[in-house]
């Protein structure tokens, strides 16, 4: 499930993504199944701050054939506090920053992220906020060819 329909903007210092919810995304969560799970927006959050951003900071260095190599890993989510709930036909929009908690160190990042209903009559509305980290290891075993 991929949950970033376009890359905004994207430097060294941030990185802005955004998904329009879809129907079939909100599915089997609530009533009706018009509102967006929790874990599907905390997915978007690490999709954009720690898979997205971290392989460009990765690229910034190494080649596309070793970033290849490496299958990324979500590996804590925490201090995430939710606003306001997403429901099916509303877009948002995630922006990841280091800011005081974050930062990239060779195959690690860790990112502070916010998400805000984009467009509509609920623009603006922060979605949610937390802190996602992730890193990148070899996709097999030892690096050797399954």
């Amino acid at each position: 499930m991929r949950f970033i329909d376009e890359i905004l903007e994207i430097d060294e210092d941030h990185i802005l993504g955004a998904y329009s919810w879809k129907p079939e995304d909100c599915a089997g969560y609530s009533p009706g199944g018009q509102v967006a799970p929790p874990f599907k927006l905390i997915e978007m959050a690490a999709q954009v701050g720690s898979v997205a951003w971290c392989i460009y900071h990765m690229a910034l260095n190494s080649s596309t054939e070793e970033i290849r190599r490496l299958l990324g890993v979500l590996t804590q989510v925490e201090k995430v506090e939710f606003k306001n709930t997403v429901r099916a036909g509303e877009k948002t929009t995630c922006v990841a920053r280091f800011r005081d908690e974050g930062y990239f160190r060779g195959n690690k990042i860790v990112s502070e992220t916010e998400m805000r209903i984009t467009g509509g009559p609920r623009d603006g509305r922060e979605v949610l906020s937390g802190v996602v980290s992730g890193m990148w290891v070899p996709a097999t075993p030892y690096g050797k060819k399954i």
